[in-house]
C-alpha cells in the first residue's frame, strides 16, 4: 500500500467509526502534493471514480496559493437540509456563497479573464458549510493533514439562488448566523480575502477546467462557528437569502 493510501485509509476509517485522528505533522503527508494525493485517495474510496462537481476553495491571504477540496456528493444538499447527528465529530458552520457554472469552461493553458469566468457563472447561492474535521485537533496536526482531511469539510448546503446576484453589492452585506432562532451577537459579514472570485482562476487550473452546473464555494465571511448542541441552523445574508439546515 502506498503512504497517500496508508493515510486515506486513516481518514476513511475515521469517517466510518467516530474516532478522530490523533495526528501529527510528522505522522501523515509530507507536502502539499503528498496531501492532495492522499486527497484523491479519500474521495475514490468515499465517492468512487466520478469527478467532483462540488468544491470549497480559499486562501489564508490574497497573495498566498490557494487550496481546495472536493465535496462528497452525499455531503452536498439544498436548505432546508437535515443531517443526522452522528454524521460529525464536532461540527461549526460558516456563511459562504457559493457560484455554480452555467456553461463548460475547458481546460486550457493561458488563464481565464475575470470576464470570461463571470459570463460562465450562472447563478449564485447563499451557502452554509458544515466544518467538521476526522482529526483529533486539526490545529496540532497541521496543514498538510487538514488539506488531506478535505479542508476540513463536513457538508456544504445551498439556499435557492440569489436573484439578480450580478447587481448584488458584496462589500454591503450584512450577515447574521442563527442557532436555534437565535443571532449569534457580534456577528459582521465581510467577502472572503475582499472578493469572492479571488481564487477561481486558480481553481480553475487546478481541477482542470469546469463542467457546466459545477459548484465552488468561496470562503467563510465571518469565521466558523462551533455548533454545540443547537440544531436548526440558519445563514442570512439580508436581502440576498438565506440557508437552512437541522443537525439530529
Amino acid at each position: 500500500m502506498s503512504q497517500a493510501n496508508a493515510f486515506a485509509a486513516c481518514l476513511v476509517e475515521a469517517y466510518h467509526q467516530h474516532a478522530p485522528i490523533a495526528a501529527t505533522p510528522a505522522s501523515g503527508p509530507a507536502g502539499i502534493d503528498a496531501a492532495y494525493a492522499v486527497q484523491q485517495a479519500v474521495w475514490l474510496a468515499m465517492a468512487g471514480t466520478g469527478r467532483p462537481t462540488a468544491w470549497k476553495v480559499g486562501a489564508s491571504r490574497r497573495d498566498a496559493i490557494p487550496f481546495a477540496a472536493p465535496v462528497f456528493p452525499s455531503r452536498l444538499s439544498i436548505s432546508p437540509a437535515r443531517f443526522t447527528g452522528h454524521l460529525f465529530t464536532r461540527p461549526g458552520i460558516e456563511a459562504e456563497i457559493a457560484l455554480q457554472f452555467g456553461h463548460d469552461l475547458p481546460p486550457r493553458p493561458q488563464p481565464y479573464a475575470r470576464s470570461e469566468l463571470l459570463a460562465a457563472i450562472g447563478c449564485a447561492h447563499v451557502a452554509m458549510e458544515v466544518v467538521d474535521s476526522r482529526l483529533a485537533d486539526p490545529e496540532v496536526a497541521g496543514p498538510h493533514w487538514r488539506l488531506a482531511d478535505n479542508l476540513l469539510n463536513g457538508a456544504l448546503v445551498l439556499g435557492e439562488p440569489i436573484p439578480h446576484w450580478r447587481d448584488v453589492d458584496w462589500d454591503g452585506l450584512t450577515v447574521q448566523v442563527m442557532f436555534d432562532g437565535q443571532a449569534l451577537p457580534g456577528v459582521t459579514g465581510r467577502p472572503p480575502l475582499g472578493d469572492i472570485f479571488h481564487c477561481l482562476s486558480w481553481w480553475l487550473a487546478h481541477v482542470g477546467g469546469a463542467r457546466k452546473g459545477d459548484i465552488v464555494t468561496t470562503g467563510a465571511w465571518s469565521g466558523m462557528h462551533p455548533v454545540g448542541h443547537a440544531g436548526e441552523l440558519a445563514v442570512v445574508f439580508e436581502g440576498v437569502g438565506r440557508v437552512e439546515v437541522r443537525i439530529g
